[in-house]
């Protein structure tokens, strides 16, 4: 809740400058995933949802308690004269016209089979699920934050290499048509230049049109209220400031990736973590109080009761004739139930209760090995694109190189256009790879922290 409160600010400044009109606002990864977590929906549902369960919860303790109840009641009566016979005479008597009382009545349940107690147990625990719930709604959002980003980030990188790639293929189809009216190529070589040049601009407005989809993407999470359809084109509504070079962050900001990933390690400690294992603990133990609930009609209910009545009349009191005399008078009682009839049905209950348990403890058996194999696979797909990147961003190095050497040989009319246009698209192919890769990097890292749970997002 604190982190929510934190991005309030960001969230109102980012809304002000949507309905404002104002300049693009710049954001980093951090301000986007703050962004989406004060804003999201969901997370707001489970919020409340938790704190549903949270007031259930409390109600079901205090149920515990004794209960009072008071009751007050005045009824008018109609006249009634009766005559009785007493020592030989006649006594006529007028009956009240009017009937006051007052009561006040307390129930205690002193034993009812321990249902109170796990009927409470059974709310705490809906509550902490609801709790839990809410981390896995959090946690779920961080990492798609964080990949809708860059994949926005990707899409501007993807549309400004493949803008220089037409701007390549422009020049490439100039040259052409320069040699072709001097003779030197043949009109297939210049239809082959004017292929590559359409390509090239299908390929642009292909990304361009991505570019616009993960822009969307992103709004829909980071853009408050709806603010995501206040432009017509998404990728005006912000800039993104974190670059994909940048060492990744796993834990959270300030906190690098370490350099050797211990998947073992890492697994163990997701378990502790992860909320999923912390949803299974809860189902054993929703399983294991469901049993005990379901064995409370194997005892007696013992009841205890007390009543206190302030009346006029009061019907305990014998010919009582005075109209304003209120008479009060109190009870005290025990009562004892047991369903003798219901002990076979509910003991088929329990038995069902215990296989309900063993099932639980199986399903957290399962999702411990799920959570497992999920951090090991991450690890290794972190470890992989790594890899990958540190290899793509030598061959950058080499192009840049090959094409200098092949514009000299132009300038010097040893090396033809093509083979310059060629060297340029290795280098643009090049570069094109190493971003791809990083912004892989980045997100693998993203995958890896939602596995591990690294990130503390409370």
């Amino acid at each position: 809740m604190a982190r929510s409160i934190r991005a309030l600010p960001l969230a109102f400044c980012f809304a002000f400058a949507l309905n404002a009109g104002a300049q693009t606002m710049t954001i980093t990864i951090d301000d986007a995933v703050r962004l989406s977590m004060a804003g999201d929906a969901r997370v707001q549902s489970s919020h409340w949802d938790a704190l549903a369960a949270a007031a259930k919860a409390e109600e079901a303790r205090r149920r515990q308690l004794p209960s009072l109840s008071l009751s007050a009641g005045y009824t008018r009566l109609s006249d009634l004269q009766s005559t009785i016979n007493f020592g030989g005479m006649p006594i006529t008597i007028d009956s009240l016209d009017n009937a006051f009382s007052l009561s006040a009545t307390t129930q205690y349940p002193v034993f009812a089979g321990f249902r109170l107690r796990e009927s409470a147990a059974l709310a705490e625990l809906q509550s902490r699920s609801k709790e839990i719930g809410l981390a896995m709604v959090r946690r779920a959002l961080d990492f798609e934050t964080r990949r809708a980003y860059w994949e926005a980030v990707r899409s501007i990188y993807n549309v400004r290499m493949l803008q220089e790639n037409l701007n390549l293929m422009q020049n490439n189809l100039e040259v052409v048509q320069h040699q072709l009216a001097q003779g030197t190529v043949i009109n297939a070589d210049l239809l082959a230049a004017q292929m590559r040049r359409y390509q090239a601009d299908i390929d642009l407005g292909n990304a361009r049109t991505m570019q616009q989809r993960a822009f969307t993407s992103l709004a829909s999470l980071v853009a408050q209220n709806g603010d995501a359809s206040l432009a017509a084109d998404p990728t005006t509504l912000f800039a993104l400031g974190s670059t994909p070079d940048t060492t990744p962050e796993l834990a959270g900001p300030g906190q690098p990736l370490a350099d050797s990933i211990d998947a073992n390690a890492l697994a163990e400690s997701a378990l502790q973590r992860r909320p999923e294992v912390q949803a299974s603990a809860i189902a054993v133990d929703v399983a294991e109080h469901s049993k005990r609930l379901a064995e409370a009609p194997l005892y007696p209910a013992v009841n205890l009761t007390g009543n206190y009545t302030l009346a006029d009349p009061n019907q305990r009191v014998v010919f009582q004739s005075d109209p304003w005399k209120f008479t009060g008078t109190w009870s005290l009682g025990v009562s004892v139930s047991w369903d003798i009839g219901g002990i076979p049905a509910n003991l088929l209950e329990k038995q069902a209760q215990d296989y309900g348990i063993e099932k639980s403890r199986a399903d957290k058996s399962r999702q411990e090995e799920l959570i497992r194999l999920d951090v090991r696979s991450c690890a290794l797909a972190y470890d992989q694109t790594r890899r990958d990147a540190a290899l793509v961003a030598r061959m950058l190095d080499q192009a840049k190189e090959n094409e200098r050497v092949t514009q000299q040989r132009s300038n010097a009319g040893t090396a033809s256009a093509s083979d310059l246009l060629s060297a340029q698209i290795a280098r643009l192919r090049s570069e094109f790879t190493i971003v791809n890769k990083q912004i892989d990097v980045q997100i693998a890292a993203a995958d890896l922290c939602r596995a591990a749970a690294l990130a503390d997002l409370e």
